[in-house]
């Protein structure tokens, strides 16, 4: 208990204090009334450590640690506490439904952590490599450049932003990686109705940010169902999406009549917006690739309304050049590695040789078509889904602003999960799956502002009460969603389990430092072996190796990429005829593979490695047994 209270405490400060201290500075907090400055507060913060991060690549040789942070964050507040030390009442002060959105903010976080309270392993394949990045953070002090010492990956064309903001949590907190990454993104997924709600606040749909919160963070299962896959990435970069366009878009809109008033705060004002632009980025590449297609449609529009006045589009263009240069000059030496290594990529991919053709154009179905029939599982649930298109219409009959906006980005983010269509490689930057999961941020603008025009479309005698009956109704829907939030966890997707624990301890004191296992195996689209239980986790709890590969493999090249194919088809013939196993684990031994580690969860696939029949085929040897967990040594 004391501890998750240091963790909850620790990332509160490690987000917020910087934020408020860019806020303080450069004063633009008086810009953003009530719990909008908040928000951008929240904002900054998270994306400060990216920056700050990926900034230190170019120092070689200054590194980080705890005592360095603690006395960044102690200096931040220092200066936001000395700057604002008149202002606090200000700061504090909220209008009932801005508190009442504190509540949903509130309940939202609680359903994330209480998972992670009673969860406290991350989950699937994908967490593996999170939490080894946060742990490389740590230890260096930096990001590091590969996953070595435990996989031969480069890192060139990988985001790592998060692993900043969970190494530093980690640092201050005092836990382990895997706590410290499981806590940062879960409480980062409580924050998914923050953009929302600040969008529609700053357009003034107050009510509307309010229903837009619920929507996103209680009644809709994405994001909050990201948990079951370990998609952290994802998940922290949509977290600062809305918030990092709303800022941007007021820099650029009110920039000249900003510079007319303060002129250091309409730069200010520009810069917070290259940052948090920039942010996006490093926290998830592949996310501004959802986050680009919102600038055009807003700015596209906001071009066409000035397009009679060459003064004001002339301004326009100026603050958008500039803020564009700023974002780009801050994301320039992350992004030209990582296009270089995607060009190379897509060459490679042209000549691939790990799988056949035939394999390969099976990957690319698998990976992005889907079917009509996964939008439910993957968007929104159909009931949801017909309160979305009934409140698009309403918004688009009443020439809502939002809902235009809205519409707009969705149809280009369909875009973008089909380019692959296209037959055009360099183009296929995502997939249709990765589209259809964020869909709850144009979702949640589109509820909110259909809620906004129903409460308008009442007279004005009547509105005040109309607001009311609805506020009271969706936050009761709200506490309902609340409680269907902390139940989705899929137990399949829980790899590691307490016995499991217990069995890595007793690894790491009676098993030699180079032993590497065997492990039960899940050939992802047939290209990527990854784990289907604790055996998988064998490389963070214990620094041993094991047969199976974390889930950024193809950046490892061609010959680690085929080795690791071949240890996992090898594994798979473990299953079986006795009589049969005894050649494979010749095959094992002359790989340095010496033994098998069989977990307790897990299992989404079928296991393939089985107690009895590695016994009876004579080669292999019980050493340790905790219930369903095993090893053994093959000879």
């Amino acid at each position: 208990m004391w501890t998750e209270l240091r963790l909850l405490l620790t990332l509160v400060i490690a987000i917020w204090i910087p934020g408020w201290a860019l806020l303080a500075i450069s004063g633009i907090w008086r810009e953003w009334p009530g719990l909008q400055r908040w928000i951008v507060a929240a904002g900054l913060g998270i994306v400060s450590y990216p920056l700050l991060f990926y900034g230190l690549r170019l120092l070689p040789g200054v590194a980080l640690g705890p005592m360095t942070m603690a006395a960044l964050l102690l200096v931040a507040a220092g200066i936001a506490a000395w700057r604002l030390r008149r202002d606090w009442r200000e700061i504090v002060r909220f209008a009932p439904l801005e508190w009442a959105a504190l509540g949903v903010f509130g309940l939202t976080l609680g359903t994330r952590l209480w998972m992670a309270h009673r969860y406290p392993f991350p989950a699937q394949a994908d967490s593996l490599h999170h939490v080894l990045l946060t742990q490389l953070t740590a230890e260096q002090g930096r990001l590091p450049s590969t996953l070595e010492p435990y996989f031969p990956i480069p890192l060139d064309m990988y985001h790592m932003g998060l692993h900043s903001l969970s190494a530093a949590v980690m640092w201050l907190a005092q836990v382990p990686a895997h706590t410290a990454l499981l806590w940062t993104a879960q409480f980062l997924n409580g924050l998914c109705g923050l953009g929302v709600y600040l969008v529609l606040e700053r357009k003034g749909y107050r009510l509307g940010g309010l229903v837009a919160a619920v929507a996103v963070g209680l009644w809709s299962h994405m994001p909050s169902f990201y948990v079951n896959w370990g998609r952290f990435t994802q998940v922290s970069s949509q977290a600062v999406l809305l918030i990092a366009w709303c800022v941007t878009h007021t820099a650029i809109a009110e920039g000249p009549r900003l510079w007319q008033r303060r002129r250091g705060a309409a730069l200010w004002s520009g810069a917070l917006a290259a940052m948090l632009t920039a942010g996006v980025f490093l926290l998830h590449f592949r996310v501004a690739a959802f986050y680009l297609p919102l600038l055009a449609v807003s700015l596209g529009s906001l071009l066409w309304q000035q397009r009679q006045s060459r003064a004001a589009l002339g301004h326009s263009l100026l603050w958008m050049a500039g803020v564009g240069a700023m974002s780009l000059l801050l994301v320039l030496p992350v992004l030209l590695p990582a296009l270089s290594v995607y060009a190379a990529s897509n060459r490679a991919m042209e000549t691939q040789t790990v799988v056949s053709q035939e394999q390969l154009a099976e990957v690319m179905a698998g990976y992005y078509e889907f079917p009509w029939s996964s939008i439910p599982v993957l968007a929104a649930r159909r009931w949801l889904l017909a309160l979305v298109a009934a409140a698009l219409v309403a918004g688009l009959l009443t020439g809502n602003r939002v809902s235009r906006l809205a519409a707009g980005w969705l149809l280009l983010l369909l875009a973008v999960g089909n380019a692959y269509r296209l037959g055009i490689p360099v183009l296929n930057v995502t997939n249709l799956g990765a589209v259809l999961i964020m869909l709850y941020l144009p979702f949640g603008l589109i509820i909110g502002a259909g809620a906004q025009e129903l409460v308008n479309w009442l007279p004005p005698e009547r509105r005040k009460w109309g607001t009311v009956a609805l506020a009271a109704l969706v936050l009761a829907t709200g506490v309902a969603g609340a409680r269907q939030r902390v139940g989705e966890m899929a137990p399949d997707n829980l790899f590691v389990a307490e016995a499991d624990v217990r069995a890595m301890a007793w690894i790491r004191d009676n098993l030699p430092p180079d032993a590497i296992f065997a492990v039960n195996t899940y050939n992802w689209l047939g290209t990527t072996p990854g784990g289907t239980d604790a055996g998988y986790w064998l490389p963070y709890f214990t620094r041993r190796g094991m047969t199976a590969a974390v889930m950024l493999t193809s950046l490892g090249g061609q010959a680690y990429h085929s080795e690791i194919l071949e240890r996992a088809a090898l594994v798979a013939q473990l299953e079986g005829d006795p009589d049969q196993i005894a050649g494979v684990v010749d095959s094992l031994l002359a790989r340095g593979v010496r033994y098998v580690y069989i977990g307790a969860n897990g299992h989404f696939s079928e296991p393939i490695l089985q107690v009895d029949s590695l016994l009876q085929s004579g080669r292999a040897t019980l050493l340790y047994q905790d219930g369903p967990v095993a090893i053994l040594e093959l000879h």
